[in-house]
């Protein structure tokens, strides 16, 4: 029997607060949801990621925000088409990501920041709690720090609109821990958190266990990037028992989402990439 998507979304909401502990009142095992992103699906933006997803076996997907094109999400009958395609497949919306901005910039662009703000209300329609901001390409501002003020000067005005509707702008960059949270304090909203993106920041040779601690005990880690680049997780240089290790530490609640990681067959690699998630974050 198809369940109505309200009850779906209302039964959906009550799983994510069950309590850590089981009827007998012991701590029971976290088990930290899968996702990935839906350019590494190949589906970018388009409902159908939900069903490669659940063939992978996959958890959720990262959706797509496009401001644009037949399947964005700013237009309410979309929302509708990929609530229902999620709910079909059993598949739930792990957050959506603005990866456009990587050649809109947020900070330097004019209509960047309508598109963020339209994206908040697409979260709040939609239940999704935590969007992805890329701060790449075009919107790179490790090392400007001009529009790197101007980013905060944009993110100090969509952050009140974002506590509001009760989501989180992930902010995700090329910074290390410290100016992630020079970033945060000046922009002083808890709207705005970081996207942690693992393999990133250890291509930059930062101390990447150090520095997630020091996030995690600040709270300011909204999402995880699980992420190896020329191979699949497990097999590249990030240590994933550690970093689940700091993670339940931390008692870190959200998503750890699958991107690139692959050698050979992309299908394979994910297939793999989510059996090894599974095997160190749920045993």
């Amino acid at each position: 029997m198809k369940i109505p998507r309200r009850r779906f979304l209302q039964t959906a909401a009550v799983f994510s607060c069950v309590s850590p502990f089981d009827v007998f009142g012991q701590e029971s095992p976290r088990s930290f949801k899968i996702g990935i992103c839906d350019w590494d699906l190949k589906t970018a933006g388009h409902p159908k990621n939900f069903a490669l997803a659940k063939e992978l076996g996959f958890d959720g997907v990262e959706v797509s925000y496009l401001p644009t094109g037949e399947f964005s999400l700013s237009q309410p009958k979309n929302r509708e088409l990929f609530l229902e395609a999620a709910q079909a497949e059993s598949v739930e919306i792990s957050s959506l990501a603005m990866a456009t901005l990587n050649q809109v910039p947020l900070a330097t662009s004019e209509p960047a920041e309508g598109w963020v703000a339209d994206c908040i209300e697409t979260m709040e329609a939609m239940k999704v709690k935590n969007v992805l901001l890329a701060f790449f390409g075009n919107d790179d501002i490790k090392g400007n720090v001009e529009n790197r003020n101007k980013a905060i000067e944009k993110l100090q005005r969509l952050a009140p609109k974002a506590a509001e509707k009760k989501v989180v702008l992930g902010f995700e960059s090329y910074l290390n821990a410290k100016e992630h949270l020079d970033v945060l304090e000046k922009i002083g909203n808890d709207a705005v958190k970081v996207y942690y993106d693992i393999q990133n920041m250890l291509t930059k040779e930062y101390p990447i266990y150090d520095d997630m601690e020091l996030l995690l005990k600040e709270k300011v880690i909204c999402q995880l990037h699980s992420k190896e680049y020329g191979s699949r997780l497990g097999q590249g240089k990030v240590d994933f028992p550690k970093v689940r290790a700091l993670l339940e530490k931390y008692d870190y609640q959200g998503w750890l989402v699958v991107e690139s990681s692959v050698d050979g067959d992309w299908k394979e690699s994910q297939k793999a990439n989510v059996a090894y998630l599974r095997k160190t974050f749920r045993s």
